[in-house]
């Protein structure tokens, strides 16, 4: 299966409430339909766990940190592939998903050394800080399908 980019929803007019609102729709109506079913019901069950808090302030809490993990670039695959080269400007966040028993993954500079290995036994997620600006670009071998996107570290 070729590897697909997702490319970021452009930002519209209306401010930041406006843009974290449209972010968080486009999470909910876009994700399902373009990344692996898993992460469809983890989505759902995250909006279900901040739908069900009770005090105004914390459920709105809750909502904004799903809506602040703007996702900023996305790779998607089955089995074994190679991303095109992606451009690292300031600190991100490399977000790696497998829905299957195994998934290991290497982060490569534009030169081809190794920024990092990354791996995970069984279905799950994990997380890897890109500090360094740079091109990378990610190889994984995996045992079934598997999603890496970027976000905005937390601020």
């Amino acid at each position: 299966m070729p590897l697909r980019l997702v490319k970021p929803c452009e930002r519209g007019r209306g401010g930041p409430r406006a843009a974290r609102a449209a972010t968080l729709a486009a999470t909910v109506l876009l994700w399902p339909g373009c990344l692996p079913d898993a992460h469809a019901d983890d989505i759902s069950d995250d909006l279900a766990r901040c739908a069900a808090i009770a005090l105004d302030a914390a459920r709105l809490a809750c909502f904004d940190r799903l809506a602040s993990d703007t996702v900023l670039q996305v790779f998607s695959g089955k089995g074994g592939g190679m991303t095109d080269l992606f451009t690292v400007e300031v600190p991100r966040i490399l977000n790696f998903e497998s829905s299957d028993v195994i998934m290991v993954a290497t982060l490569l500079r534009a030169d081809d050394t190794v920024a990092q290995n990354l791996h995970l036994g069984g279905r799950g997620t994990g997380r890897h800080l890109i500090a360094e600006p740079g091109d990378y670009r990610l190889q994984v071998n995996a045992s079934g399908a598997w999603r890496v996107w970027l976000t905005a570290p937390a601020e």
